[in-house]
């Protein structure tokens, strides 16, 4: 059973805009749970990024939610660093996170994982070569990172936000194939 000590503390919850996030930052809240919204804006989509914070912002700022914004040129680091888009962009969005926990006192920092991106991750891994620790899939805790929707389906997540009327935002780059999860999600 998980440790709920950390909900006497505000619970930093990553918003990116989309279905999943939405999803969990109106399920922590309609629980009671204390949150604090944190987006960070990865700066790859243009005016969509733009826009996708802005979208988080209103809706947060409409609704009396804490919100946090970070930003960074995730592109100039993956490239400084020899990085993938993907991995530069997780690295500086967790780094973000962190930091904002810390500054927030938050108990905890919660991401929309669901378990559609769990099966992704599993089957990622075997194609990588991955031995039982990839195989396990995505772990429901680690350190101060919870993913409390590892047993919902986007599907669940998207039908909830739809008979409550919350909008979400669409990230082009989920349709598109260069990345190796999108493949693996359109295809498997």
């Amino acid at each position: 059973m998980m440790n709920t000590e950390f909900l006497r503390e505000p619970v930093l919850c990553a918003v990116s805009g989309g279905i999943d996030s939405m999803y969990l930052l109106c399920r922590l809240r309609a629980m009671g749970w204390r949150v604090i919204a944190a987006h960070f804006n990865h700066r790859l989509r243009g005016e969509e990024s733009e826009r996708d914070e802005r979208f988080v912002r209103a809706f947060c700022g409409e609704r009396g939610i804490p919100c946090v914004v970070g930003s960074g040129d995730v592109g100039a680091y993956a490239r400084e660093n020899g990085l993938g888009t993907e991995e530069a962009a997780r690295a500086k969005r967790y780094e973000f996170l962190e930091r904002a926990a810390d500054e927030l006192s938050a108990g905890c920092i919660a991401t929309a994982h669901t378990a559609d991106d769990n099966a992704e991750t599993m089957l990622f891994n075997l194609a990588r070569g991955s031995g039982l620790r990839g195989l396990s899939g995505i772990p429901p805790v680690r350190g101060r990172i919870v993913r409390p929707m590892l047993s919902v389906t986007r599907a669940e997540a998207e039908r909830w936000l739809e008979a409550q009327g919350i909008a979400h935002v669409e990230d082009s780059t989920n349709a598109d194939d260069a990345y190796a999860r999108n493949r693996i999600r359109r295809a498997v």
